[in-house]
């Protein structure tokens, strides 16, 4: 993972297609959750996202540049 994208401890979560284990994946200067992280599937037709991020759209919002602001 970058530098800028920090990653919290995993959880399990029931999501639309079934338990997962996932992290929340956030921004590490505003700590705005940007996504997940899955970590493990338990179905194994869906073993295939382990270690795939997914980023929310909604979470991805450009003012002004894309750089975080100052302290």
């Amino acid at each position: 993972m970058r530098v800028n994208v920090g990653c919290g401890p995993a959880e399990e979560r029931v999501l639309l297609t079934g338990l997962h284990a996932v992290a929340d994946i956030y921004c590490e200067c505003c700590k705005t959750t940007l996504g997940w992280k899955y970590e493990q599937a338990f179905d194994a037709s869906q073993k295939y996202k382990e270690g795939k991020y997914i980023i929310e759209l909604a979470h991805m919002i450009k003012e002004n540049g894309w750089d975080c602001p100052s302290n």
